[in-house]
């Protein structure tokens, strides 16, 4: 689910051959997962540290991000282009210092999960399954207001990845 990403700002004015170079070095030393434009993909941090390594050696200048990539079976509203993109390989991704999220935990048999749901759809980013449970995305300043929410209704959230 976490995937660490890098996006490269190739400089104007750099001779083709450096590019090439750089691509080429890039197939010998790490294997990327995924790709999107300018943001390279992998799935473990230390492969993220051997591609930074990589880009400052070619003096190209980067912004690393940690991101969630979401199943295959998530569901994103309107709102996931803001905290998201689909890579060109069709995975979509969630910024993780953008996002947080959540799923409903065990509550008494007087909570309403669904009633809290539905009260907390406007806000959502994407829903998803993910081990065995509903997981949701929303806006990472939102937590405070989804916990309210459940509580409201008599349930409680587990947030994930924090």
């Amino acid at each position: 689910m976490r995937k660490y990403g890098v996006e490269v700002q190739l400089p104007d004015g750099k001779k083709p051959g450096d590019y090439a170079g750089f691509v080429q070095a890039l197939a010998n030393c790490v294997r990327l997962s995924d790709r999107d434009m300018e943001l390279l993909i992998v799935d473990e941090d230390r492969e993220r540290a051997i591609l930074t390594e990589l880009i400052e050696e070619y003096e190209f200048e980067y912004e690393p991000f940690e991101l969630l990539k979401l199943p295959e079976k998530a569901e994103v509203t309107p709102l996931f282009e803001d905290y998201g993109f689909v890579s060109l390989s069709g995975g979509c991704y969630l910024y993780d210092h953008l996002c947080a999220v959540y799923r409903f935990a065990e509550s008494d048999g007087l909570a309403e999960p669904v009633q809290a749901a539905a009260q907390m759809e406007e806000h959502l980013i994407a829903r998803f399954p993910y081990e065995g449970s509903v997981h949701y995305a929303v806006d990472r300043s939102l937590g405070e207001l989804m916990h309210g929410i459940a509580k409201a209704y008599g349930c409680r959230l587990q947030f994930a990845w924090e």
